[in-house]
């Protein structure tokens, strides 16, 4: 469930080649609102989270880099909890020119499956972003 009715989903797909991957994007299409993104990412498999994100990490670097986009992090992993979850967090940021995004990639696990959470926006709004995305990981429910 998204947070409020201007969230709208852009993409919901397969990941091509990626057999048990799905991709759901999102975007705030609020009038006058800042720019802000949700890719979730759900893995049929119970991986790892740390290798996990790992890989996160550098398939993120690469994508960025090839738009000539600077992509770093802003920290160490660290464990911590949301709700009931125990999650794993990193935080990062792009920016291109005078435009600067912060965000942060949270991996969990989740009857038997791996979901990611990867969330960005203008950097001026990060706190009220982490907010949003930690109350819809809180929230986060799966039925099967």
């Amino acid at each position: 469930m998204l947070p409020n009715k201007y969230w709208k989903i852009k993409k919901d797909r397969a990941v091509e080649g990626a057999k048990g991957i799905r991709l759901i994007s999102a975007e705030n299409d609020e009038p006058l609102s800042k720019d802000a993104y949700l890719i979730l990412t759900e893995i049929n498999k119970d991986l790892n989270l740390n290798s996990f994100l790992e890989k996160t990490i550098r398939s993120c670097r690469s994508s960025y880099q090839q738009r000539k986009i600077a992509f770093g992090l802003l920290d160490t992993a660290r464990n911590i909890k949301i709700g009931n979850k125990e999650v794993l967090r990193i935080g990062f940021e792009t920016s291109i020119i005078a435009n600067r995004n912060i965000g942060s990639i949270t991996l969990f696990k989740l009857k038997g499956k791996t979901y990611s959470f990867m969330f960005f926006g203008e950097a001026i709004e990060a706190k009220n972003h982490q907010k949003l995305v930690d109350s819809m990981i809180s929230s986060f429910k799966v039925d099967y």
